[in-house]
């Protein structure tokens, strides 16, 4: 027992038992603060957490929003095209039928003026082997003064005609 006999044991018994009843009555209240600190962290996290993920899924939603706008407006824009190629189509094959009927009746006509020249060069040609044939015949078996009047007659004959 020589130990409670000193001065400095008894302080070291004191001392402990102080250390020991503070603790005793702090130690709970602390480790409490510690803990009420450490939930209080956790439920802002948890909160923050909250927070960020309501806004990706306002994101997410706004952009799905987004994308079906887009994918619409594609769609119209692939049947607005369809339809102007469609007006196109119907154009060019319209301005191609008139082009080829265009052509089809130039082309005709060509024909028509063809034939027209023909026609006035087979005539010309009939006119002038007549009147060479009718040269040759008249010149053979008329005389100079048989030609003198029936060239009189005919002017006679041209003269009633014009009246």
């Amino acid at each position: 027992m020589e130990f409670f006999s000193q001065p400095a044991s008894w302080t070291l018994v004191a001392f402990i038992i102080f250390v020991g009843i503070g603790l005793y009555l702090k130690a709970p209240k602390m480790i409490t603060n510690l803990l009420d600190e450490q939930i209080q962290r956790i439920k802002k996290e948890l909160s923050d957490a909250m927070e960020l993920k309501e806004e990706a899924n306002t994101l997410l939603a706004e952009y799905q929003r987004k994308k079906e706008d887009a994918l619409k407006e594609a769609d119209n824009i692939i049947a607005n095209a369809r339809e102007r190629a469609q007006i196109y189509e119907h154009a060019a094959l319209t301005k191609s039928e008139e082009i080829i009927k265009r052509q089809e009746a130039q082309s005709i006509e060509k024909i028509n003026q063809a034939e027209l020249q023909a026609m006035s060069k087979i005539q010309q040609t009939i006119v002038e082997q007549s009147i060479n044939a009718a040269e040759k015949l008249v010149s053979e078996k008329i005389s100079v003064e048989k030609s003198e009047q029936i060239f009189a007659d005919s002017l006679k004959d041209i003269d009633k005609l014009k009246i």
